[in-house]
């Protein structure tokens, strides 16, 4: 039987600040050989030095098989990941995931992309894509111009089909406008920070399906109160901690539970639960999942105990 492959081992072949905190990292295979394909849209896991596994947004041409591009913001006040990837240098060899792709670009005949800072990482293969194959789109770009990312690239690719807004100029994106001018066909790509996203969602209900979301950041705050997990499994109880997640409760009893992001992004940490009722603080898993999953990672409880499939 062939074992499936799970991670790909890349060399960091190139790193280069493109903007104020923002690194690029191109990753190759060390042999040079063409590295597993992704779709526009696609993410990677990247395994960094620590143990830490965080998801990147992968920013190069889906065409170009010879490298992952990766863009990361430097985060001071993070949990680390942002500040290991600024510290790794040219020639590490970093192990990676298979991409995998939660926003895949739509066959719509057209296509309207709203990013926020660093949320255009996603949208640079779809605009290489769609560009290739004379789509029509237009990108409305928010980032401040004296921090925005891949800006002579996108001047290139668009071709003045780029709105840009700097707040500091005075130019602020108002979403009212961008949404009206939608018609029945066009479908609506957003990234950005969890505000952005959630004001433009609470406006955009009459779309349904034509519109595609995704966050960068982690949600809500958590470990606002203590209570009790219950493992149905090995009928052990695991205490959680007043300012404690559930996942780092869980860990701290030896508890195994793959987790990523640990921001309530990539669902990696995505448990059953069987009993108590959880407050959920993730924001990408579907509603029709919330019934009997929780995200550890970010996941509360509303009671004194809940009960995982573990």
């Amino acid at each position: 039987m062939v074992k499936p492959i799970h991670r790909v081992t890349t060399v960091i072949k190139e790193t280069r600040d493109i903007a104020p905190g923002v690194r690029l990292l191109r990753l190759s295979d060390p042999d040079g050989w063409d590295l597993p394909p992704f779709s526009p849209g696609a993410h990677i896991h990247i395994h960094l030095p620590d143990g830490l596994v965080r998801p990147y947004s992968l920013c190069g041409d889906a065409a170009d098989r010879s490298s992952y591009f990766i863009a990361v913001q430097k985060e001071p006040d993070g949990r680390g990941g942002s500040r290991q990837v600024h510290a790794l240098q040219q020639g590490e060899r970093i192990l990676v995931s298979l991409p995998k792709n939660l926003l895949p670009l739509t066959n719509a005949p057209h296509v309207i992309l709203i990013a926020g800072g660093i949320g255009i990482t996603p949208f640079m293969p779809m605009i290489h894509e769609m560009s290739r194959q004379g789509r029509t789109f237009e990108l409305h770009y928010a980032s401040r111009q004296s921090d925005a990312a891949f800006l002579p690239e996108l001047e290139a690719l668009c071709a003045g089909r780029m709105t840009r807004y700097d707040a500091e100029r005075g130019q602020r994106l108002r979403l009212d406008d961008v949404i009206s001018a939608i018609d029945a066909t066009g479908h609506l790509y957003c990234c950005g920070p969890e505000r952005m996203i959630g004001e433009l969602l609470a406006k955009t209900g009459h779309m349904r399906d034509r519109v595609h979301v995704e966050y960068f950041g982690v949600s809500a705050d958590v470990g606002q109160q203590a209570y009790e997990i219950r493992l149905a499994r090995s009928s052990r109880t695991v205490p959680v901690k007043q300012g404690q997640t559930m996942l780092e409760a869980l860990r701290a009893a030896d508890v195994d539970v793959s987790a990523s992001c640990e921001g309530g992004i990539c669902l990696e940490c995505k448990t059953r639960y069987l009993e108590g009722t959880p407050v959920h603080r993730d924001i990408t898993m579907p509603k029709s999942e919330r019934d009997t999953h929780l995200t550890p990672c970010v996941s509360g409880c509303a009671g004194a105990s809940i009960t995982l499939d573990l």
